[in-house]
């Protein structure tokens, strides 16, 4: 009897021994993770981040807006920011995603992650010059972890983006690929992860051509659209909707307070007024002290303004940033955060044709990009502008051979509003707008070039940090990075 009981209590245990794993698995925390559990957060960070930056950094330094209290990036005070830290944040995120669907033999994700991750590193290198590429990411490889990776040089990194969004379109297939889940971007729209992918490597090619001729490898792209489809049209905008509670866009957070203490600038306001520009009417509200006199107008402040002129009065005298960028779900159409448009690739294209890069009449990419800029602002805001053959015709926006880099540089500015860094990428590399620095700054009357390394990497990654400093200049905010020649 001893015998029976002693072999029924052996099965048991073997039993409950062989379901152990199945019985103790948490369902809550796959070991296997999915690709498009990774996809919302990775684009939504990411957007989060450009937007956040266009309007703390990005807005102050291309003096679209100014900041009316405690100025710090008026005046120059510029450090080594967050671009750095999230964005190898957000990387890691991007490399498991490629390495999930590289496992599963997912292509079209794998297309996505190359694409965030040239998008993503761009915004970086184009910030801090030499950053660690070929071996970032590697910590937890299990062949060879790399905890201490070397800094790439600019030029390094460029040509692998470049490459890599040329594997990215190879890998992104419209027809027999898998489905792309989760993704809030696009909705899974492979062609225009495809467009998206052509369109950013253009911008890479034309940003980095002052160091290499870009002409054969956008003439490949221009002669094959089947096989290297760019946006097109307003659908083809890369832009992520923020619809509703929770999901709402970044600065709506913020106290209203807080928001107005960046105002339009000066130099912005005076320029689209000169123009009679009606996307003025949508980049900002018409100040408080022409409402009440019943002829509303808008007005900017200077950036960098002394102190003393920053009195309380000022808030009535100046305009303050339009309503779609702090409200925006009290506007006909939710508020967007900005990757990139239909109008920048125009003028990506005007430019390279007024240089020679690629055939086609820089006069129609350039006159496409006004158009392209007014339709996409008419069309988050409700307000109805067109770029009509009044404005197109005025002196100051005309379209002539002499003055074209200096008209598309203008009008890449204003289409550039509220994107990133894009515009202060944009003005380092050609120099356009015009722009004088501001009135009190901590830097020489200099206008910063780039941010500083994070001061933990002198400890953390001394070796490397220190190599790329030899090699590329001091650890400054007027030291350009590579493609800055001018």
């Amino acid at each position: 009897m001893k015998k029976l009981f002693f072999v029924f209590v052996a099965i048991i245990l073997v039993s409950c021994d062989k379901n152990f794993e199945s019985i103790n698995a948490n369902p809550n925390n796959p070991e296997v993770i999915s690709p498009e559990l990774l996809m919302v957060n990775i684009i939504r960070s990411t957007v989060n981040e450009l937007a956040s930056d266009g309007f703390y950094r990005g807005n102050i330094l291309m003096q679209y807006a100014a900041e009316i209290r405690e100025p710090g990036i008026d005046r120059y005070q510029v450090g080594s920011m967050n671009v750095w830290s999230n964005g190898y944040a957000t990387l890691r995120n991007v490399q498991n995603l490629y390495d999930v669907a590289s496992e599963r033999g997912f292509n079209n994700y794998m297309g996505v992650a190359l694409v965030m991750r040239a998008f993503l590193f761009s915004r970086m290198t184009d910030c801090y010059g030499a950053l660690p590429y070929s071996e970032a990411l590697k910590a937890k490889d299990p062949d060879a972890p790399i905890y201490t990776p070397r800094f790439d040089p600019q030029e390094a990194v460029y040509q692998g983006l470049i490459d890599e969004l040329k594997q990215a379109n190879e890998l992104l297939a419209v027809n027999g690929g898998e489905l792309i889940q989760n993704d809030i971007l696009f909705n899974g729209d492979v062609l225009k992860w495809k467009k998206f992918a052509n369109s950013l490597r253009l911008r890479l090619l034309l940003r980095r051509s002052a160091r290499v001729n870009p002409s054969a490898d956008m003439q490949e792209m221009l002669n094959d659209p089947a096989k290297f489809p760019l946006m097109e049209n307003l659908a083809d905008n890369v832009a992520l909707e923020y619809v509703e509670a929770p999901n709402l866009f970044p600065i709506t957070s913020e106290r209203g307070g807080f928001f107005l203490q960046r105002r339009i600038s000066k130099t912005f306001a005076d320029k689209l007024n000169t123009l009679k520009d009606p996307r003025l009417g949508i980049f900002a509200n018409p100040t408080d002290e022409s409402v009440e006199a019943g002829s509303p107008a808008y007005a900017g402040v200077r950036n960098g303004e002394e102190d003393s002129n920053l009195s309380s009065d000022i808030d009535a005298k100046v305009s303050s940033v339009g309503i779609i960028y702090y409200n925006g779900q009290q506007v006909p159409v939710p508020a967007q955060g900005i990757v990139m448009l239909l109008s920048e690739l125009k003028f990506i294209l005007a430019e390279s044709a007024v240089k020679g890069y690629i055939n086609g009449d820089a006069k129609t990419y350039y006159e496409e990009g006004i158009k392209a800029s007014m339709e996409y602002y008419k069309s988050v805001s409700g307000v109805t502008i067109e770029a009509t053959p009044e404005y197109l015709n005025q002196p100051g926006v005309a379209y002539t051979p002499a003055n074209a880099l200096e008209l598309i540089g203008t009008q890449r500015w204003i289409g550039l509003f509220f994107n990133d860094y894009q515009a202060w990428h944009e003005w380092k590399r050609t120099g356009f707008p015009v722009l004088t620095p501001s009135i009190v700054n901590s830097n020489n009357d200099r206008i910063p070039v780039r941010f500083l390394y994070p001061s933990d990497l002198q400890v953390t990654n001394r070796e490397s940090y220190e190599a790329a400093v030899a090699a590329q200049g001091p650890d400054n905010i007027n030291t350009p990075v590579w493609w800055d020649v001018d």
